[in-house]
């Protein structure tokens, strides 16, 4: 699917700056930092000022098309979303990339949170390492 249509899915407008965004996240093999991405966008898009990066960031979030990650020691990752639904990721410290995992901790946690009595109303899992290529290019076993 290109990006006016899933701007249109989405019921959102099909503006320039929300085409850039999602370009450069589709081009993208890693996560970035809105900071990053503003500069790729302004190398698309030139102009662009970083409040309107951040406030499509928050609507496309809004809509699903993006994934926020909480970075490690603090500020957000964006990706595009490339697959419906609620998933997580193992992201390298390398080069960045971000991998999707297929299963939630959360449903096994969930069975002793319930003998606590605790009902969680959100959560955020991500695993942060090394892919395979970044640990042979810094020879860990």
């Amino acid at each position: 699917m290109n990006i006016d249509e899933m701007l249109k899915q989405k019921q959102l407008k099909v503006t320039p700056q929300r085409k850039a965004i999602l370009t450069v996240l589709e081009r993208s093999e890693s996560v970035l930092s809105a900071q990053e991405l503003f500069r790729e966008v302004l190398e698309l898009l030139p102009g662009t000022n970083f409040s309107t990066i951040y406030r499509n960031l928050d609507t496309l979030l809004s809509r699903g098309l993006l994934c926020r990650i909480p970075r490690e020691n603090g500020g957000d990752l964006y990706e595009i979303r490339r697959e419906e639904g609620h998933h997580h990721h193992v992201i390298c410290k390398g080069c960045g990339a971000s991998i999707p995992v297929d299963f939630c901790p959360m449903e096994t946690l969930n069975c002793q949170l319930e003998e606590y009595g605790f009902t969680p109303t959100e959560h955020h899992f991500e695993v942060y390492g090394l892919c395979s290529k970044c640990k042979k290019q810094h020879r860990i076993p």
